[in-house]
């Protein structure tokens, strides 16, 4: 199929405009990681990666949660041996605690946080904060890169036999620290991400060179970790 060359102006000036937002909303991020390469001498930015971390329950929530659980054997004893009125408590207790349990897994939540992951061409840096400057793990030093399995459910499959899918890489550096990165780590000036590699080979060859490219997680792993040392 052929496109015109003004529908391909047309979609380069709106992709265009997508990155550019893109680099405006990350424009801090996006310094801050220059800055940082020219610090420690990493060399050009690959890529800056953020992802979504939290929001799951906290131990103290699920402990609170389950607690009143301790008190059945105390009531059904009760009942046992006669008590008047505690047999009416157990009725209701199952809903009472469903509730309950609920409440606390709903207030007990950890707050959702962004991370990130800025990958230079010498090394790269894993921080919760980007207002923070911990020092960057160089390529060099990678001696082991392996896959982390996790199981996933997916929709209208058997609960009780999840699919185990790659979900993040393990970097061992030769200090012997252990650094995972997440594949859910997403390149920032990416305005598509996947749908965007989806579409670039989907659209004719004019048009999907319009569509620019930009390295995924897995890009900046394969190129410059996995050659490092042996996988795992």
């Amino acid at each position: 199929m052929q496109v015109r060359p003004e529908g391909e102006r047309k979609l380069s000036g709106r992709v265009q405009r997508r990155v550019d937002e893109r680099a405006s909303r990350y424009a801090a991020q996006l310094s801050h990681a220059e800055e940082l390469a020219a610090r420690f001498g990493c060399g050009a930015v690959i890529g800056v990666f953020t992802a979504r971390a939290g929001g799951g329950a906290t131990r103290g929530a699920l402990v609170a949660g389950l607690l009143p659980l301790a008190a059945i054997p105390v009531l059904i004893a009760a009942v046992a041996v006669g008590v008047r009125g505690v047999g009416v408590l157990l009725l209701p207790f199952p809903f009472a605690w469903a509730a309950w349990f609920g409440l606390c897994m709903l207030w007990g939540r950890e707050p959702r946080r962004s991370t990130w992951c800025y990958a230079f061409a010498e090394g790269f840096l894993l921080l919760d904060d980007p207002r923070t400057d911990p020092m960057p793990v160089r390529w060099s030093q990678v001696t082991e890169v392996g896959p982390v399995w996790t199981p996933v459910y997916h929709a209208g499959a058997d609960e009780m036999d999840p699919r185990m899918a790659v979900t993040a890489y393990r970097l061992r550096s030769a200090d012997g620290q252990a650094h995972v990165i997440s594949r859910s780590f997403q390149n920032v000036r990416d305005p598509y991400g996947e749908v965007g590699q989806m579409l670039k080979t989907l659209m004719p060859g004019a048009a999907g060179k319009t569509l620019p490219s930009f390295p995924t997680i897995d890009d900046v792993i394969a190129a410059y970790a996995a050659k490092r040392g042996p996988r795992a």
